[in-house]
């Protein structure tokens, strides 16, 4: 009986650990697009530049249906520990409908709190390049401010 105790806790840790079945909200991007102007001459900073357009974009994490599965495979275990013959079948097939459903609430409630807002920055680098920076913060960034693009988001350009 000890032994079955130890499998069911094991099992109900590894549950609430469906919160890895969410995927992370995507990373800070930059992308460059070449000018029209190639006469970079080295004067610049290659990623200097000044903010041309400010957009907020609504980033949405889709269920996978990781949850389901995990939670259906660890309530069907579960459930297998108790009852005996037909008992035992039921109560495997009760875990498994009942995990599932939990396993998928998760993974919903998940992908539901990693949604949100974001701000597409198109930035006009010295160079004649552009650069599209999508972050989560805007630390008030407008048209016309000068940028630098450090790693995958954007700073105020020191003087």
């Amino acid at each position: 009986m000890l032994r079955n105790k130890g499998i069911i806790v094991v099992l109900l840790v590894a549950m609430f650990g469906l919160n890895a079945c969410v995927a992370p909200p995507p990373r800070q991007r930059v992308v460059y697009h070449e000018g029209s102007d190639q006469s970079y001459s080295g004067r610049y900073c290659h990623t200097c530049g000044t903010v041309r357009d400010i957009d907020q974009v609504e980033i949405r994490q889709q269920n996978t249906g990781g949850g389901a599965v995990l939670g259906a495979i660890i309530g069907g275990v579960i459930g297998n520990q108790f009852g005996r013959g037909g008992g035992r079948a039921a109560a495997t097939a009760i875990g498994v409908v009942g995990g599932a459903a939990v396993g998928n609430s998760v993974e919903e409630n998940n992908s539901r709190a990693a949604s949100g807002y974001a701000w597409r920055f198109r930035v006009e680098l010295d160079d004649g390049r552009w650069a599209t920076v999508t972050q989560y913060d805007n630390p008030g960034f407008h048209p016309g401010a000068r940028v630098i693009v450090r790693g995958n988001h954007l700073e105020t350009l020191p003087n």
